[in-house]
């Protein structure tokens, strides 16, 4: 059970450090937001070794983990913009596309007077007026003020994680009855393995008894 508590823990860090990571105000973001994206692609596969090799906990995971990793790209910067972030009113200067696989184009903004880029799929023209929040550190890029009214992701968000959490505990309760032979009966681990290879031996050690021919 410790094993899954830590991987949960583990993985609601990750999650926060992709959200921040994301959420910074420069083109390279990706290259941060990469390597706690790629832990919690992992995370679901250590819950393998801890269900003592059995399968279902891990497909559970990675099901949730498929819906919490969207909202890592969402749900952290919203909460530090709630409580932190300076409502501003500012025009968008200009804007570059950056298509991703699926042919979308993601626009980064410059926004008038305000610090690190503002990340968008709607389109804006130039001079348009848009009600922004702002880190007041500069840190972070601007967010749309309407979006930071939804909780519809934080909703989901711990929908998912809460189906994550499950999954771990799952597998560690599994674990403890050891793994899974291939006639699908747990295989025995510890002292009950050593008395049962000690029975084993007992009984190839014996004399087999040579079948005598039938008279007829």
């Amino acid at each position: 059970m410790v094993r899954a508590v830590a991987l949960i823990a583990g993985t609601a860090l990750l999650w926060l450090l992709t959200g921040a990571a994301s959420a910074l105000g420069f083109s390279l973001w990706w290259v941060v937001a990469i390597v706690p994206t790629l832990g919690l692609l992992a995370a679901p596969f250590l819950l393998f070794g801890v269900s003592k090799e059995r399968t279902g906990p891990t497909w559970g995971a990675l099901a949730a983990m498929l819906v919490l990793l969207p909202t890592a790209y969402a749900v952290p910067g919203d909460w530090y913009m709630r409580q932190a972030g300076v409502p501003t009113t500012s025009i968008v200067m200009s804007a570059t596309c950056t298509t991703d696989r699926n042919g979308r184009c993601l626009y980064n903004y410059t926004i008038a007077d305000v610090k690190g880029e503002y990340r968008d799929t709607a389109e804006y023209a130039p001079g348009t007026r848009l009600e922004l929040v702002i880190d007041p550190h500069g840190i972070f890029g601007p967010r749309l003020a309407a979006d930071l009214e939804s909780h519809v992701f934080d909703i989901v968000a711990v929908g998912a994680f809460a189906g994550f959490a499950a999954a771990a505990v799952a597998a560690a309760l599994m674990g403890r009855n050891g793994p899974v032979g291939g006639d699908g009966l747990p295989v025995p681990t510890g002292r009950r393995a050593a008395r049962t290879a000690q029975s084993r031996r007992v009984l190839e050690s014996r004399p087999r008894m040579k079948k005598r021919p039938r008279r007829t």
